[in-house]
């Protein structure tokens, strides 16, 4: 048995014909966001009985037809082609790979050579330093502005954990991978991860798909050039704000044992949780939108036409959505919540306590009935 050193469950050995993970020669870091970037979040503190409602959740419309034509998604085109022109042969045809290839699946949420399988595409620490900047900007574009901060902060977070624990981790240990050719005609997709990090993302007629995508952190906070960074604070607080907002009936309902584990993380494509917890059709318009500010957290990290038709789609189900709930409603405290609907898994588990600088985060978004944008590619 292989136990992750993340604290993660004891994982199957991986097969034995699976290649060694290559040795890694030192190369630049990455760039770190700058104090006028990084969103700065103070460790998460219990949140009060009396929590304010929220204004009641505007109305949505069920979501239109998948294309949208906006100016984000042709900027993520752009942004992708400069960075693979600026790859030599090799590290181009490791960063682009067929968009129907089974590699995809090959993401983790453990330290690479931990695995079992190689992460798709080129590291960011064997980048020279005009293709890192190149690899920041296709981020930037790719992403919403809090999705790219959020996800910086993760990787940056690997540094943080090294120095604190003496293990052989780097912010360099990240990849990113392209599937099928960046193109505004034809549907690609690309994914960036590595310990912690699985962003898999689809781009289909300009709209961007995010399921399956993993957001972890150890440590859940960490100074950066005299900056607290805690990219996933705001998730802690949001299912801590859920669970304050409802009544004693609801908050009875809601309660169920946690999983091990994430139900529906890493390596379980495919897999749905038992729907369980608090029926959301039975809430008051705040507290479903409380629910969906906190669903956003995870839908926030495309663009912000993607983000808008994806909550549209998840609003117009409320009736069919649950509200799981595992722990204490104090945020020393380890806790587990799962939002879940018939187009929707989100999960949330701390591994730890709650806050402080040692706690340790593990997530997980996907739309079921649409893995790597399969459905919007059915819908073309």
């Amino acid at each position: 048995m292989l136990v992750a050193a993340c604290g993660d469950e004891p994982l199957e050995s991986p097969p034995s014909q699976a290649p060694a993970a290559p040795t890694i020669t030192a190369a630049p870091a990455a760039p770190r966001p700058t104090a006028t970037v990084v969103a700065t979040q103070a460790a998460p503190t219990a949140v009060p009985e009396s929590v304010s409602p929220a204004a009641t959740a505007p109305e949505m419309t069920p979501s239109p037809a998948p294309a949208i034509a906006d100016d984000t998604g042709a900027a993520a085109v752009d942004a992708a082609n400069a960075f693979l022109d600026a790859l030599g042969a090799d590290q181009r045809s490791a960063a682009l790979l067929a968009f129907d290839s089974p590699l995809r699946s090959n993401w983790s949420n453990l330290p690479p050579g931990m695995t079992g399988f190689e992460l798709n595409g080129v590291r960011i620490g064997d980048l020279d330093a005009r293709q890192t900047e190149l690899m920041h900007d296709f981020l930037r574009a790719a992403l919403s502005p809090e999705g790219y901060v959020k996800v910086v902060g993760i990787v940056g977070a690997e540094d943080a954990l090294a120095a604190s624990s003496g293990r052989q981790l780097s912010a360099d240990n990240y990849w990113l991978a392209f599937f099928g050719e960046p193109s505004a005609e034809s549907p690609w997709g690309w994914q960036f991860g590595g310990h912690h990090l699985a962003v898999n993302v689809t781009v289909i007629d300009g709209r961007s798909y995010l399921s399956p995508t993993l957001i972890a952190i150890q440590p859940a906070s960490y100074v950066s050039d005299g900056v607290t960074v805690a990219p996933l604070a705001g998730e802690v607080q949001a299912g801590l704000a859920l669970m304050h907002a409802l009544d004693d009936e609801q908050r009875a309902a809601a309660r169920v044992q946690r999983p091990n584990e994430l139900w529906a993380g890493a390596g379980k494509d495919g897999l749905i949780p038992p729907l369980e917890g608090s029926r959301v059709s039975s809430w008051s318009d705040a507290q479903q939108a409380l629910l969906m500010e906190a669903v956003a957290l995870w839908v926030g990290l495309l663009p912000a036409a993607s983000t808008e038709v994806r909550l549209a789609e998840i609003a117009a189900e409320l009736a069919e959505t649950t509200f799981a709930w595992h722990g204490d409603v104090d945020a020393d405290r380890p806790i587990y919540y799962r939002i879940q609907g018939p187009t929707l898994i989100i999960e949330f588990a701390t591994q730890s306590r709650s806050g402080g600088e040692s706690a340790h985060y593990h997530s997980i978004y996907r739309n079921p009935t649409n893995e790597y944008g399969a459905a919007g590619l059915d819908a073309r």
